[in-house]
Parts: structure tokens; sequence; C-alpha cells
């Protein structure tokens, strides 16, 4: 029998092949590779279980089901799983008119956002036509800070005969709402607000220029990715130009947001109802607090707005500056009129505030200085908005203007376009090679002409990197915090560096563990990594203990600090850009270099923890791990091109620990290794790149590692059938 819902289970697999209850279930939704990549040992302890419910529960624990999809197979809708080419793994949120699920491309295999309209909502012939009104909207706009519609489509509902279900599919993006980030955190900075608040203006004027309001701007529907970007989800209550009618009456939009015009009549508002809400967000980033507290009726609730003014935000913040003050008192007026005319004028609005910082707070910090030079205006105006949050930025229009600046001031960092008349980019930094010698700025070299191999070699002639035009903020940000960090610069990081003795437990564990939660939850770590990667370096240091560069390791405490440390190792990762890590296929020349600055990026992060608690080894010794780790004991990796024993023993130990983890883990571009091919790559295959003595103690400890790696599938219940015996 093949099941049309699931190309992978034909009638010649091993999925037809068997009456077992395991085997039943995961031919309707498991793919034959997948199945394929599981250990035999692990298949056996499957095949062997014969009670269905007990069945589900163990492919859960594999991580071959979600719950979700348990739960559809136990009512026995597995049909229900697929819907176009996408396979739905589990529920993320409700949206507007339907619910949005993680699914993945049936062939692809990669992992998109579903968003399936509900059953009830398809009975309403205005609703399915407003929610394929959604999908169009979302497809015209391409724009940066607005989630992407990749695919759409309406087809047979399998588990309701005679019905249909509509759906699209969208980007996946990682992250939490506004409301999550605000609830987690506490209320906004005033430039890091100002920094996301002006991508989400900038989204709004997009929309606006297609003639869609989109009238229900909410935290929640403002998604906030790991890197700091802003994305604009829900598009189901737009207005849109097409003459798609609202019901009289109807109350479209989110009261505790929602414009008072909007509740007159929905069908009428303009962009400036979108205004009102953004300022609204606005307060509740900054503020923490909602800006219209919610009463027993919500209609007079929003009369009353209509004739009452706004609240003030320094009447719960008095230390935000009062021209914020005023700007979203503006936003929120009731009168459309005195509002800010565009999307467009909040993001100019918003630009003063980008760069803001308490005096009092500047007295006490020392922040890098960067030179922008660059004969676009609109250039330089994008790179300052994108690093004046954590740095001083100086701009330059020109070639001779920049080496001025660069002759009587300090800059850490120079970003230096090429192509500017009079003196181009390659001319400036030789100039300023000769008035700046090094420790002078480091520099990022742009062009949006020069080939990107043409651009490497530039490296020889004094920059320290290079980025080809248009970038995206995630890109350029990941490169200035690299140059920044590395050893050797001006950069915060690297003075954090220094190797300390290690002490006693500190606070890098209460660190590392959040850390690591928060690098799970965006898919950056697998789960359960920060236990295994413990207990990979405890089985090296039962062998390698005594060999003199790894014996201060030997005792309780400071192998407990290097388990703790070391969790942070990959924090850098949280600044590449989602399509980068991803990506199915080979990454390019400058994937790779965002990639890369990963390192320096943790060290630099993990650094200024480190600065504001001196006492702490064991934060100076993540730093130093996060930095080193890509370091090859053959001088052939990054960032420094250390070699043999110039790279710390803690950062050795973390790189065979965690290239053992990343082999055997799936990747975007590849399955994962058997545990016998991940020990041939690193015994056999990586001549070179590991400690020789810490190779021959990881063969000599290859099975405890790879009952770590197993120990993932283990849960707390004591009769589980995938449990093993404790070693």
């Amino acid at each position: 029998m093949i099941l049309s819902h699931n190309p992978a289970a034909s009638s010649d697999t091993p999925f037809a092949r068997s009456s077992s209850p395991v085997l039943q279930l995961a031919r309707q939704v498991i793919f034959d590779d997948e199945w394929a990549e599981v250990p035999a040992d692990l298949k056996s302890e499957l095949l062997a279980i014969s009670d269905r419910d007990l069945a589900l529960r163990a492919l859960v624990q594999a991580q071959l089901l979600t719950r979700h999809q348990a739960a559809v197979l136990r009512a026995g809708h597995s049909a229900d799983l697929f819907v176009g080419q996408y396979r739905l793994l589990e529920p993320l949120g409700r949206g507007g008119m339907g619910v949005v699920y993680r699914a993945d491309h049936r062939f692809l295999r990669r992992q998109v956002a579903v968003k399936v309209m509900s059953f009830a909502d398809q009975e309403n012939p205005g609703l399915a036509n407003r929610f394929s009104l959604e999908a169009r909207a979302i497809a015209r706009l391409q724009h940066p800070n607005i989630v992407v519609c990749l695919d759409a489509g309406r087809e047979a509902w399998p588990s309701r005969p005679g019905a249909f279900r509509q759906y699209f599919a969208m980007d996946l993006v990682g992250g939490a709402n506004l409301h999550e980030v605000v609830a987690r955190h506490g209320p906004l900075s005033v430039s890091r607000a100002a920094a996301l608040f002006r991508q989400l203006a900038d989204a709004l004027s997009e929309a606006h220029r297609f003639g869609l309001v989109h009238r229900d701007i909410k935290p929640s529907n403002v998604m906030v990715t790991p890197d700091w970007r802003v994305k604009l989800l829900d598009f189901g209550m737009a207005l849109h130009p097409s003459g798609a009618k609202t019901q009289p009456g109807s109350l479209l939009g989110t009261v505790g947001y929602m414009a008072p015009e909007q509740a007159n009549n929905a069908s009428k508002v303009d962009g400036r109802a979108d205004v009102f809400a953004l300022g609204a967000t606005l307060f509740l980033a900054v503020t923490g607090r909602e800006p219209f507290p919610g009463g027993q009726n919500p209609l007079a609730e929003l009369f009353r707005r209509s004739e009452e003014p706004p609240p003030r935000v320094r009447q719960f913040q008095p230390d935000l500056p009062p021209a914020l003050d005023d700007l979203i008192a503006r936003l929120m007026d009731p009168d459309p009129d005195c509002r800010p005319p565009s999307a467009a004028a909040v993001s100019s609005g918003l630009l003063p505030f980008v760069g803001w910082r308490d005096d009092r707070a500047a007295e006490a910090t020392v922040r890098p200085r960067v030179l922008i030079v660059d004969d676009d205006d609109d250039v330089r105006t994008y790179i300052r908005s994108l690093l004046a949050t954590d740095f001083d930025c100086v701009e330059a229009a020109d070639g001779r203007a920049g080496l001025a600046l660069a002759e009587g001031e300090k800059f850490e960092l120079a970003v230096v376009d090429q192509e500017m008349p009079g003196m181009d980019g390659a001319r400036l930094i030789a100039s300023m090679l000769k008035v700046a010698p090094p420790p002078g700025p480091r520099v990022l070299y742009m062009s949006g002409r020069i080939p990107t191999e043409a651009l490497g070699g530039l490296l020889l002639a004094g920059a320290d990197d290079f980025i080809r035009k248009p970038f995206t903020g995630p890109e350029l940000t990941a490169r200035v915090r690299g140059l920044l960090s590395r050893a050797g610069g001006r950069g915060t990081g690297a003075s954090a560096l220094r190797p300390v003795p290690l002490s006693s437990i500190d606070a890098v564990g209460p660190l590392g563990c959040g850390v690591a939660e928060l690098l799970q939850e965006n898919g950056v770590l697998a789960t359960g990594y920060a236990d295994r990667l413990g207990k990979y370096l405890q089985a090296l240091l039962t062998i390698v203990a005594s060999a003199a560069d790894y014996a201060s390791f030997s005792d309780a405490d400071p192998m407990t600090t290097l388990q703790q440390a070391a969790v942070l190792h990959d924090i850098g990762m949280a600044a590449v850009p989602p399509l980068i890590l991803g990506k199915a296929g080979r990454l390019d020349t400058e994937e790779r270099l965002a990639v890369r600055a990963h390192a320096a990026i943790g060290a630099e992060v993990i650094g200024r923890v480190a600065a504001q608690y001196p006492t702490s080894a064991g934060l100076r010794l993540a730093a130093a791990i996060a930095l080193s780790h890509h370091e090859r004991w053959d001088g052939a990796g990054y960032p420094d091109g250390l070699a043999g024993t110039a790279i710390p023993p803690a950062a050795r130990l973390v790189a065979i620990a965690s290239v053992y983890d990343a082999l055997r883990c799936r990747r975007p571009h590849r399955p994962g290794f058997t545990h016998v091919r991940a020990v041939r790559r690193i015994v056999e295959e990586s001549a070179g790149e590991f400690d020789p003595v810490l190779v021959q103690a990881f063969v000599a400890v290859a099975p405890r590692f790879e009952e770590a790696f197993d120990s993932r599938r283990a849960d707390s219940g004591p009769t589980s059938p995938l449990r093993r015996p404790p070693a």
C-alpha cells in the first residue's frame, strides 16, 4: 500500500514490510532516509515494542516524532499531518483565522512556518477570501522586516470529507515576540527600542506603499530575532486596496493597541491607524506596561480613548528622554491629523534615539569609536543606525575627510568604501596605515563592484576584513563585533582574555545554563548539548589529567568550572543570520566569514560580562574557550591562526568534544554520522586539527562519548523502553 501523504512510504521500503506497531506508525509520517539514520541498537529496541501507545511514546522520546504528531496519529488522522508539500511538526501559535505550525518541506526538508486556516473559519466565504488576501499581501511585500511568503494552496481536508483547507507557508523566524521579550527581560533601553521600531516603521512604510493597512499592530505580532531584527507578522486583519469589505459594526484588531477611529469604522482607516498602534506598542516596549489596560467594556474604553489625552511614558519611566515621551504621545494622539503623517516619518523621528545614552552611564563606559567613510549619505546613515547602540560613530563623506579624521582622532575601527571620488578606499587605507600605524584602527572594507574573490586580496593591503554591498544588518554587525574583539585589537573583548588561575565555582554556571537554554530554543544548539559536553570533557580528563597542559583541571572544582565555562563556547552563533545557519547547501565566502565571526563575537560578549565580575575565573576561561575553540593544532584555524600549545588547553578540549557532537547531530546540509563514522573522521581524517594527546585519549574513551550522546533519548521514567543501563 502506498500512502499518498507520505511519498517515502512506498511498497518496497522497510516501512511496508513489517507489522511492528512502531513501523506501522512511523511509515505514516517518518521518511525512509530518517529511519535509515536511526542506530541499529535503537531500532532493535523500537521494533521490540508491541503496544501501540508505548510505541508512540518511544518514537517521541527518540525524537522521531513530535508530541503533536503523536497526538494526531493516536486520533487516527495521520493524513492531516501533510498539507501541500509540507509535513506539519508542531503548532507554534494561533494567528488571525488559523493555526501556525512549524513544518518542513517533504523533499527539501527546509523548515518553514505554515499557517492553516481553521475549519470553522473556512465555512465563512468572507473569511476564506480574507485568508487568501493575507497570503497574497505577504507575497507582494518583499521587505527584510516582513515575514516572507513562500507558497500557498487549497486542498481537500483528509479527515473532513467534502471540506477543504487553505494554507500558506512562510519563513520560519527564530526568536520571541516583543511581548515575550519585554516580559522576560524588562523594558528595552531607549537605543534598542529605537533601533527595533525604526525597522518596524520601515516595514509598515512598505505595506502602506502597496495600499495595505495592517490594523493589528501589537507586541505579539512583532517577532524579535536573536540578532535583534524585527519581523512583522499576521496580515490577517489588513485592509486591502482591492475593495475587500469589512462588515459594518465589526471590531477588527486588538483593543489595547487600536486607534480610536478604527473602532468607529475599520474599513475607512488609513496608515495613521497603524502609526497609533506603533506608538502604543512602543509604549509597552520602553515601560513594560500596557498603554491602555483592559476594562470590562472594551468598546466604551475605545470611545473614551478618543476624548482623553494619551498616557505618558515618563509617568512610569522618569529617566526616559522628554523628546521620546513627546514623540510617543504624538503617535498615540486621538486625532489622526495630529500624529506623524506616515510610518516613514516615524522612522525618521526615532533616528536621534538610536544612539541615546544616559549621561551617567556614559561617564562610566568607554565605547569603541567607529569611523564610517562613504560618499553615499544613505549608506552612512544605515551603518550608523546599525552600530550606534554599541559604538560611537563618526562619519566622513569622502576619503580625504576620512583621512583628516584618522590623523587627528583615535578610532578602534574604520568602515571604508572603495568607490569614492578623489581618494578611493584602497588609497585611504594605505594612507591611514602611515598616519595611524598599529595598533591603529582595524579596517572593514566595503565594495559593491569589486568581485568577492578580489576583495579578499585587499586583506594583504592592510584591510582586516571585507564585506560586499549590498549587505544585511546582521552581516555588518557580526563583522564589526568580530574585528573589535580579536586578540591584539583595542576591542573590549581582548583585554578580558588574559589567562587567570582557576579558583572556586562562580557565576559562570548560571549564565551557562541560561545561554544553553536560549541557544537550544533558537535552534543553535541541539537539545541536551550542555549536559553531553560536560560528560565528554570529563571522559577526556580521566585520561589526560596527568599531562602538564591539562593538570590544572584534575581536581573536582576546576573540572566543574571548565564544564560550566565550556557551555558558553558557541554564544556568538546567536549573531549569525538564521538564513545562514539553516542553509542546506554549501556556504559562499561571505557566509563562511559571517559564521567564523562567531568566535570573536562570543569572546567579546563574555568579556564584557567578565569585566563586571572581575573575580569570576569561570567567565574569563569561557571567553578564552569561545575565542579559540576553532583554532587548529597545525595553525590553520581561526580567528587568530594559533598553533600547538599556543591554543589554550581548555579550548583544545572543547574543540574535540564539540566536533564529535556536531558530527553525530543532523545538520541542514547532511544527516547525522554514526558513532563509528564520527570516530573515524576525528582519528583518521583530521590530521593536524586536534592535539595528538587528546586524539589518543579520545580513542580510549570513545565508548563513553557514544553513551553520553545516546543518553539524549533517555527520559525520567523508570520503565522507559529506551533507557540504557547506567555507565
